[in-house]
C-alpha cells in the first residue's frame, strides 16, 4: 500500500496524421462514455436530445440494463445501450443519462476533469466511466487520439433539461474477457457487461474512428483490494499479492527472533505462495517511527531475514526466488501519531504474484429496475443512536436499506444502498457519510462502507484504484449529499472478495457510528 503511486499517461502519442470523419448516419451498436472531452466540435455542447434520444441523433434504443443515478441536481437515471467491439481492437460504449427531476442536470460537473484539459478523468477529480475487468484486476478508460482528443462524447457545458434525455458515447481498448463491469459516476455500476461479437459503427455524434485515427497510449488502471484482520492485512494490487503481517504477532518488543503464535500466520502465507505462479518472493520490514534510523532500519532488515528463512522452509514449491530487505520507519500505511497506527506500520510484507482464484458461479445479470421504480430491499434498519454529537444522532432520521449484494463474473462484489430521509425536516448526509473522492485505509473511518467476513475476522475495504480513488459513490462528485423530507438516495461500493466468502456484514458508515446489516448472502 504506501504513497506510491503508478501513472499512466493518456493522450500522448505523435500528432499530424489526419483524422478520417466518420459519417454517423445509421443505428450504431455500442455503449456510451462521457469520461473526458472529445470530439473537434471545439467544446461546445451537444444539444439535449428528446427523451430516448441520443445526443443530438435522434436515436430511441431500448435500454439493456437501468440504474437511479445519486446526481445532486435531482433525479436521475443512466441506462446502458450497447457495448460492442469496434474497429483497431476497440470496443464502443454507448449509454443515456435521463433527467427524471424538475430541474436541469449538469453533466459536465460530474464527466469532466476541468482540472486535466484532454485527459481522461478517470476516477480522479470529478470522475469518469470505465470498464472494470475484476477478474484481471485493471480498469479500462477512454481511449484519445494522438492529439488529446478524446474518442468519446463531449460534455462540456452539457445540460440535460427536465424530461429529456442525453446519449453519450465512449471507445475503449478491448478488455481480454467476456463480462465487464460499466462503471457509471454516481450510480451503481452495470454488472455482468457481455461482449459480444460482430462490430460496432459510429455512434451517434462519434466523429473519430478508432480503425483509423492514430491513437494515444491506454490509459489501464490497476485496482487495489483491501482487507484487515487483527494480525494481517492483504492488498490484491494489480497482479500482485501483498500479505502485511503485523510485527506485534511476529516478534516480541525490539526483537527479531518469531514467536510461536509466528508459525500458524506463516504456514497460511506459504499455502498462498504455492499456489501462486510467479517465481519471486518479496519480503520487507518495516518499523513505526519510534526511536531512530540507527535501531528502526537494522531491526526491520533482520525482521525480514526471519520471516525469509522461515518461508523457505515452509513452501514446497520449487524455483521461488525470495528476495529481502529493510526500510525502517519509510512508506509507513498509516498514521504515526496513533497506537493504532504504529501497530499497522510495524509490518512485514509479503509480495508474490496473485494466485489464481477460482470463477464465481455463473449467474445471468439481474433484471435491470424499471426508471422510477422501486429497488428491491434485502436488509434495512433504522438507527437509535445516543450521543452528545448531533451528527451522529442525525442518522436516527434516516432508514439505511441494502438493495443488492452482487459478485459478478469478474469476482468483484457490488454493494447498492438506499438512505431515505423518514423526517419531516431536509437532513444533511453529506457530513455524516464524509465520503471524499479517496478513501483512509489507516484505521475504521466513515469514509466507505466496510464488509466483514465474520467467519475469518476480515474486513473488506471499496476497491481503489492506483491513484488511491475508490470505486465507491464519491460525494466530492456532485453526489447528492442533502435529502428532503421522504427523499432517497442510492450509493454503491465494490470490493474484491474471495469466492470461498458467500456471506458478509455489511457495515454503512456514519461520521463516528457504523450502522451494521449482518448476515447478508453474496448473490
Amino acid at each position: 500500500m504506501g504513497n506510491r503511486k503508478r501513472r499512466q499517461a493518456g493522450g500522448a502519442g505523435a500528432r499530424g496524421r489526419s483524422l478520417r470523419l466518420w459519417v454517423a448516419g445509421g443505428a450504431a451498436l455500442g455503449l456510451a462514455l462521457a469520461g473526458c472531452s472529445g470530439g473537434d466540435d471545439g467544446g461546445k455542447a451537444s444539444p439535449a436530445p428528446s427523451k430516448g434520444g441520443g445526443n443530438g441523433g435522434g436515436t430511441s434504443a431500448k435500454a439493456l440494463q437501468s440504474q437511479p443515478m445519486a446526481h445532486a441536481d435531482g433525479p436521475a437515471h443512466a441506462e446502458l445501450l450497447a457495448l460492442t467491439p469496434s474497429a483497431n481492437n476497440t470496443v464502443t460504449l454507448r449509454a443515456r443519462i435521463v433527467n427524471d427531476g424538475p430541474q436541469r442536470i449538469r453533466l459536465s460537473q460530474i464527466f469532466v476533469d476541468t482540472g486535466r484539459q484532454n485527459q481522461v478523468a478517470g476516477l480522479l477529480g470529478s470522475g469518469g466511466l470505465a470498464l472494470v475487468d475484476g477478474a484481471g484486476n485493471k480498469m479500462y478508460h477512454p481511449l484519445t487520439a494522438g492529439d488529446g482528443h478524446c474518442l468519446c462524447s463531449d460534455v462540456n457545458n452539457v445540460e440535460v433539461q427536465p424530461g429529456k434525455a442525453q446519449e453519450l458515447y465512449a471507445v475503449f481498448p478491448a478488455p481480454p474477457v467476456k463480462n465487464v463491469m460499466v462503471w457509471v459516476p454516481l450510480a451503481p455500476p452495470f454488472t455482468d457487461v457481455a461482449i459480444p461479437s460482430g462490430s460496432a459503427g459510429p455512434a451517434p455524434g462519434q466523429t473519430l474512428d478508432p480503425g483509423s485515427a492514430q491513437l494515444g497510449r491506454p490509459v489501464v488502471r490497476p485496482l487495489i483490494g483491501t482487507s484487515e484482520g487483527a494480525a494481517e492485512a492483504i492488498d490484491q494490487d494489480g497482479n500482485d499479492t501483498r500479505v502485511r503481517l503485523s510485527a506485534d504477532v511476529l516478534f516480541a518488543l525490539n526483537k527479531a527472533d518469531l514467536t510461536p503464535q509466528a508459525d500458524a500466520t506463516l504456514q497460511k502465507v506459504a499455502k498462498q505462495i504455492d499456489a501462486s505462479r510467479g517465481p519471486t518472493v518479496t519480503i520487507d520490514g518495516y518499523t513505526d517511527n519510534s526511536g531512530n534510523d540507527a535501531i528502526n532500519n537494522p531491526l526491520s532488515q533482520r525482521r525480514a531475514q526471519a520471516v525469509e528463512a522461515k518461508l523457505k522452509g515452509l513452501v514446497t514449491r520449487q524455483g521461488v526466488d525470495f528476495r529481502s530487505a529493510g526500510h525502517g520507519s519509510a512508506d509507513p500505511v498509516a498514521d504515526n501519531s496513533s497506537e493504532e497506527g504504529r501497530r499497522k506500520n510495524r509490518r512485514v510484507a509479503v509480495t508474490f504474484a496473485r494466485p489464481p482464484e477460482p470463477a464465481p458461479p455463473a449467474a445471468p445479470p439481474s433484471a435491470p429496475p424499471a426508471s422510477g421504480g422501486a429497488l428491491p430491499v434485502v436488509a434495512s434498519v433504522r438507527p437509535n443512536i445516543k450521543s452528545p454529537r448531533e451528527l451522529d444522532t442525525a442518522a436516527n432520521n434516516l432508514k439505511f436499506d441494502v438493495n443488492a449484494v452482487h459478485r459478478d463474473a469478474g469476482g468483484l462484489v457490488t454493494v447498492n444502498w438506499t438512505l431515505t430521509n423518514m423526517s419531516d425536516k431536509v437532513t444533511a448526509v453529506a457530513a455524516g457519510l464524509g465520503r471524499p473522492q479517496s478513501l483512509e485505509y489507516s484505521g475504521p473511518s466513515t469514509n466507505g462502507a466496510r464488509l466483514l467476513d465474520p467467519a475469518e475476522k476480515m474486513r473488506y475495504w471499496p476497491v481503489r484504484n492506483s491513484e488511491d480513488s475508490c470505486l465507491c459513490t464519491q460525494l466530492a462528485n456532485r453526489a447528492r449529499g442533502e435529502l428532503k423530507p421522504k427523499e432517497s438516495v442510492t450509493y454503491t461500493d465494490v470490493y474484491k472478495v474471495p469466492a470461498s466468502v458467500t456471506t458478509v456484514d455489511v457495515e454503512l458508515p456514519w461520521f463516528t457510528q457504523t450502522i451494521p446489516l449482518k448476515g447478508l448472502t453474496i448473490k
